[in-house]
């Protein structure tokens, strides 16, 4: 039983990778495809190749859920190099500034297009000064660009450069939940070698598990039409998680069982009092 559900975590599954400086979340994700044998693989977040931490590592079916773990706030701590030296209570005014919303563009070594874009920083924390350095704990919206703040926040008092950085956080995925490439290759080695699953079940999650969306319960016998492309009907709900309002992405259940993840067409209110429309429109079916 232990091995079967390995092989099917092997082919739809979420691995939370602690990524290590110097190489790029392109090659980290091709090395847990290569060391799993899985058919394909991809990340959500890219980290810069010199920024370590969280980097969650979909294998299988799960890469196409990926755009659900992806779009979420994200922690990092890091140290910020200041060409002139600051006092504590000068760095902690320059964070304040630069807490709420921004506008940044992504620095040239990005991928994405240069183009101007709004960004709100949640929180930018000092936590200890020495010398030139600070060393600060910050949450933003995904997509922020950390060096970009940095950068930015050295134009106004003289200079200054990240100098380190680690992601402690996506969402809700914490990095006391990541695993090392090295103790990845121990689990695949017990696994094959020795026929003990235990490490890899540890570590191979399936992907609702990272989803953190409200959920929708859908009919077992409307499971078939659904899985063949039909939209969900207000007769296929069973039920939802109460407040579930127009146009939020939920993640659909039927029983235990994840199937997708869709935009409600009508509120958790409507549905009391409804019994026919369309009450979810799907952007996800998965079968797992």
């Amino acid at each position: 039983m232990a091995t079967g559900e390995v092989e099917r975590l092997l082919d739809n599954g979420i691995i939370i990778i602690n990524k290590p400086p110097g190489h790029t979340s392109h090659e980290i994700t091709g090395f847990v495809k290569k060391i799993t044998g899985s058919k394909r693989s991809g990340h959500a977040g890219t980290l810069d190749p010199d920024v370590s931490g969280v980097l969650p590592v979909a294998i299988g079916k799960a890469t196409k859920l990926l755009r659900y773990i992806a779009g979420k706030d994200k922690a990092y701590v890091g140290i910020i190099r200041f060409k002139k030296q600051q006092t504590e209570g000068e760095i902690e005014t320059l964070f304040k500034k630069f807490t709420g919303e921004l506008v940044q563009t992504p620095p040239k070594i990005s991928a994405v297009r240069k183009a101007p874009r709004k960004r709100t920083v949640y929180e930018l924390r000092l936590l200890e000064v020495k010398d030139h350095n600070a060393l600060f704990v910050t949450r933003v919206d995904a997509g922020t660009y950390i060096r970009t703040l940095c950068d930015d926040m050295g134009k106004e008092c003289g200079g200054a450069r990240m100098e380190e950085l680690r992601r402690i956080a996506v969402g809700r995925i914490a990095e006391k939940q990541t695993y090392t490439m090295e103790e990845l290759i121990d689990a695949m080695w017990f696994y094959k070698e020795k026929k003990d699953p235990s490490l890899l079940l540890r570590m191979i999650k399936p992907p609702e598990r990272f989803i953190d969306l409200k959920k929708a319960f859908i009919k077992e016998s409307a499971l078939d039409s659904i899985f063949s492309g039909a939209q969900v009907m207000a007769p296929a709900l069973e039920t939802m998680d109460a407040g579930v309002l127009k146009d939020e992405r939920v993640a659909m259940y039927c029983g235990e069982r994840f199937i997708g993840v869709g935009v409600m067409q009508i509120s958790a209110e409507e549905a009391k009092k409804s019994n026919h429309g369309l009450a979810i429109k799907l952007e996800r079916v998965h079968k797992g």
